[in-house]
């Protein structure tokens, strides 16, 4: 590994850190946080797959929260320009030379009112890890991380579940069993 590339990552842990947001916690009586009961849902993903986007477009369209909305985040590993994905848009010009996020876009993303965050892609993805770390929300769910310190209160099998549509189901299969009741 090169000087520059440990400085980078020595910055990179070192900002994230100390931007990062604790989990909530949840207030006595407060209903549990979940698909059907979050008002404010945020999908934070990787966007440079055209089919990916669709599986997540397709996904919202079939969970829209009743008295809320789902916004979907994805960061593009590319330059985009002006173009309109059916998302927001964070790319690679967003980042600092060590790599953090920032800007306008990231601004607006952690500005975004948020119960439920999920966030899908690789189980180790600095960019989208970083931005779920340092935003604050109700519950965080995102992939297993093996090297600890994750920012997600839920996690997921990332390794094995790759494909958004398997991820997606992982996630709905996992609220299944936290939300269930005693009669069930």
């Amino acid at each position: 590994m090169s000087l520059l590339t440990d400085l980078k990552q020595r910055l990179y842990r070192r900002r994230r850190q100390a931007a990062s947001v604790p989990p909530a916690r949840s207030q006595p009586g407060q209903a549990p946080l979940n698909l059907e009961t979050a008002r404010e849902i945020i999908i934070l993903f990787p966007a440079d797959s055209a089919d990916e986007r669709k599986v997540v477009d397709k996904w919202k369209d079939n969970h829209r929260v009743v008295r809320g909305k789902i916004r979907l985040y994805g960061y593009f590993s590319t330059d985009i320009g002006g173009s309109d994905f059916g998302c927001e848009a964070i790319t690679v010009k967003d980042l600092n030379w060590y790599g953090i996020p920032g800007g306008e876009a990231v601004n607006h993303f952690q500005a975004d009112a948020c119960d439920l965050l999920i966030r899908l892609g690789p189980p180790e993805h600095p960019v989208l890890d970083y931005l779920a770390a340092t935003k604050a929300a109700g519950l965080r769910i995102g992939p297993f991380l093996p090297a600890g310190g994750t920012p997600y209160n839920l996690q997921f099998d990332g390794q094995r579940n790759t494909a958004f549509q398997q991820q997606l189901a992982a996630i709905e299969q996992i609220f299944s069993f936290t939300n269930a009741t005693a009669t069930t």
